[in-house]
């Protein structure tokens, strides 16, 4: 495979490696995504290799990153500056991701698309599935409730094995550098059998991202308690969470508790859909 994917007028895509993170994060924000340094290290952690650079000759103009979960791949953060858009190097950032991740098993690669940039996927070959609200509480006042059955080491593999089974892949790297890290919070509930539902929340000083859950279909009941159990350990911050516009059960339980929609996405596919209905948030837009 080659190491860059090359255009006229001097356009390369490259390694996005850690000297290039601070503009990788300059770039970001111009977006208002509210990104650091540890993101890009987050993400070159799980998937080395998934992040990259578009350059122009020695000026920096774009990055985009990726991640790879066996024949499933997630397409994240694309974003090239302004003044240098419309010159093929936001299709040349998608293009070199998708070769990357062809290289690495994928079949079916999906992402989160401002509504705005659907035909721009569309024409990569992308096909709209369903739309998703980012949905944010400031200054979230937690319920005080005891909460639910916490996720541990012992209960890891039967809970990534369910998340494997709605969501279409093993997601096991990315779930066990949430799940397992100190800080964070997850929870699951189970039918004396097997795992039927879990939620995991991200918890930084100021911020919180709710997600993934992923909960079976018939059993809203589960999906709140495990909303309601989360919920419970992110008070006093900004807390986020991205979950399907169908899912109006979901959303009233969220809109019950002060989450209102910020903006809105669409999720696209390259390839065959393989994941199975459920109850569902969002990990990230830029992982799935």
């Amino acid at each position: 495979m080659r190491s860059n994917y090359t255009l006229t007028h001097m356009l390369q895509v490259k390694p996005l490696t850690k000297k290039n993170y601070h503009f990788a994060v300059e770039l970001a924000n111009t977006m208002n995504w509210n990104m650091a340094v540890e993101d890009f290290e987050f993400m070159a952690t799980l998937e080395h290799g998934g992040c990259f650079l578009l350059v122009d000759g020695a000026e920096r103009l774009g990055i985009a990153t990726c991640i790879s979960y066996g024949k499933v791949g997630w397409f994240g953060n694309l974003v090239v500056k302004e003044d240098s858009r419309r010159r093929g190097g936001g299709s040349a950032l998608v293009k070199h991701a998708l070769n990357y991740l062809r290289g690495k098993g994928v079949e079916t690669v999906g992402l989160y698309s401002y509504p705005h940039l659907q035909g721009f996927y569309r024409r990569l070959g992308f096909k709209f599935d369903q739309d998703f609200s980012v949905l944010v509480a400031v200054n979230f006042v937690a319920p005080k409730l005891e909460p639910l059955l916490r996720v541990g080491k012992d209960q890891f593999p039967a809970v990534a094995r369910f998340d494997g089974s709605f969501f279409g892949a093993d997601r096991a790297k990315l779930l066990k550098s949430i799940i397992l890290q100190e800080g964070n919070a997850a929870y699951y509930v189970s039918d004396g059998k097997e795992v039927i539902g879990y939620v995991a929340a991200t918890i930084y000083e100021s911020m919180a991202w709710v997600g993934p859950l992923i909960c079976q279909p018939n059993r809203p009941d589960v999906a709140a308690s495990l909303v309601k159990s989360i919920l419970s350990q992110v008070g006093g911050r900004s807390v986020y969470a991205v979950t399907s516009k169908s899912d109006l059960a979901l959303q009233g339980i969220l809109a019950k508790f002060g989450f209102k929609e910020e903006f809105y996405v669409s999720r696209m596919f390259l390839g065959q859909s393989v994941a199975k209905n459920c109850i569902y948030l969002a990990e990230s837009l830029e992982r799935g």
